[in-house]
Order: C-alpha cells, then sequence, then structure tokens
C-alpha cells in the first residue's frame, strides 16, 4: 500500500514539473507573440526619411495616408521640404492594441541661391513648350507606376551615386535667377567630368530612362519601392532602359551637362510620393566636408 502511495506520489510530482514547464512555455509563446517591437531610422524632419520594420504589422498610417507594408513588415514614410506642425503614425499588428507615435516638426530655414544665368536658362523659348508639356505628361505616367508597389527594394540600404563627392548646389535653397525667384533646388548636384559613372542609390525598376528632355536632359528615374523614388538627370550617356531591374551600385549613367545645365554635374532629386526629401538624409552625408 505504501509503495502505491509512493508511486500516486511521484507522479503527482512529475505533472506538476509539466505543468509548470507547459505554463512556462505557454508565457514565452504568449510573451513573444505581444512583444512585437518597431525599429526606426532616420530622423522626424522636414525633407526627412523614416524607414520602419516589425513583426505581424497589419496597417499603417500617417495622418490619413495608408503606407505601404512589405511582407516583412517594412514601411517607409517621409517629410515635404515645407513640412511642419503635428504628424501622427499609427500601426497596427496583429493581437496587439494600435501603435501611436507622435512627430512635431518645426519649419526649415533654407539658404537663398542668387545666379546670374543667360535668359535661355531662365526662361524657356515659346518653340520649346510644346515639349515640355510632352516631357511634363511622359513624367506624370511614369510616376503612376510606382502607385501600389508594396515591396521595399530599398531594403539592401542606400549607396553614394558617384565615386568622388563634391556637393556643388545643396537641397532646398531658394533660386534667385537674374533677381526673380524661381523653383527651389530640390535635390543635390554633385560636381563632376564628363563620363562619370553614376550609380543606383539602392535596388529599383528603371521607369523611365529619358533622352534629350528640355530641362532633365539624359536622366534616369528609378522606382524603389513604396512610393521612394530617385532621379538622376543631366547625364551624357544611359546604361539602362525603361522597366530594367537595378541592383544598389549598378552602373546606370555617366555624368553630363544635357537639359538645362551649365556644366557638368549629376543632379540627384528623391521623393517619397510627391514629397520632396533632402539625398543627405538618406545618404548620410557630412555636407561641410562635402561642400565646395
Amino acid at each position: 500500500m505504501d509503495h502505491i502511495l509512493k508511486s500516486i506520489a511521484f507522479a503527482d510530482q512529475i505533472h506538476g514539473v509539466t505543468l509548470k514547464k507547459f505554463f512556462l512555455i505557454t508565457f514565452l509563446l504568449f510573451a513573444s507573440t505581444y512583444a512585437q517591437e518597431i525599429t526606426f531610422s532616420g530622423e522626424a524632419k522636414p525633407a526627412g526619411i523614416i524607414i520602419a520594420q516589425g513583426e505581424n504589422i497589419i496597417s499603417a498610417m500617417l495622418n490619413k495616408r495608408k503606407l505601404l507594408v512589405d511582407k516583412d513588415g517594412t514601411f517607409v514614410f517621409g517629410f515635404d521640404r515645407d513640412a511642419k506642425g503635428k504628424f501622427i503614425l499609427r500601426v497596427k499588428q496583429k493581437n496587439q492594441k494600435e501603435k501611436i507615435f507622435t512627430y512635431i516638426l518645426e519649419q526649415r530655414e533654407y539658404e537663398k541661391q542668387s545666379l546670374s544665368l543667360p535668359s535661355k536658362f531662365v526662361t524657356p523659348p515659346k518653340r520649346f513648350l510644346k515639349q515640355i508639356k510632352n516631357e511634363t505628361a511622359k513624367m506624370k505616367n511614369a510616376r503612376a507606376k510606382m502607385e501600389g508597389v508594396k515591396t521595399a527594394y530599398f531594403n539592401e540600404g542606400f549607396a553614394l551615386p558617384i565615386d568622388s563627392v563634391r556637393i556643388t548646389a545643396q537641397f532646398g535653397g531658394q533660386r534667385i535667377l537674374n533677381g526673380k525667384k524661381r523653383k527651389e533646388h530640390n535635390g543635390i548636384d554633385f560636381g563632376g567630368k564628363e563620363g562619370d559613372s553614376v550609380y543606383a542609390i539602392t535596388d529599383g525598376i528603371v521607369r523611365l530612362a529619358g533622352e534629350k528632355f528640355y530641362y532633365n536632359g539624359n536622366f534616369v528615374l528609378l522606382d524603389h519601392g513604396q512610393g521612394l523614388s530617385s532621379v538622376y538627370l543631366h547625364l551624357s550617356k544611359l546604361h539602362v532602359k525603361n522597366n530594367q531591374v537595378v541592383k544598389k551600385g549598378e552602373l546606370i549613367g555617366e555624368v553630363g551637362a544635357t537639359g538645362r545645365s551649365t556644366g557638368p554635374h549629376l543632379h540627384l532629386g528623391i521623393q517619397w510620393y510627391k514629397k520632396r526629401i533632402d539625398p543627405a538624409n538618406i545618404l548620410n552625408l557630412n555636407l561641410e566636408q562635402f561642400t565646395d
């Protein structure tokens, strides 16, 4: 009888240990399910961009804009050069309460850049107006192809578009041409020699390899997914074609002075949808180190 009671007591002890292990494993699984952190890289500021990544993301919204989310939980959002005020990011994840992040942006000040140029570089002759209108439509159609692309091609990270980095014009400056205010400079100009190699800053799809555009000259427009794009202007030669898939650091063209350009250089522009992004923010450039 004592032998039977000891056996029952031993069985209860084993059963208790098993239950403890069961509850411990269940708790760890429960904790791993609910402790789903979201990581951010970048800075919330005018002309800035942020790349986020998290597990089991159902949806993400910045104010009223629904953000595209890759299958691995990556998404991107940015702020225009003139952005200011409150921006609210809402992220929903499976089995979690909605996460809310608030960003307060102060208006950014930009330098004014006064230039004296021949009139052809300021006001296009009337004979080119039809050409410019057609080229504007082509750019609009090319950018329309980017809508709805969930894949985050930019996941491979970013690289400089040129070997020798010498910045001749920074992003955002108000241009005053021959005494009259013109459009802001929505990119960075890299000084270079005719024929210098130009590379894709990250993976993407060629949405438009344009030739002999009035303003852009020869250029490449790359789609990096989720509304992020880059454009490379004034090229002397193109090394890619429309719809071609390119990799980070791949040769896409050569520095030139085509289009409305006073000399050989590369103009790099970056946008998130229609938001104008400072390339220095995404490429982590030290402007003081590389500016003339």
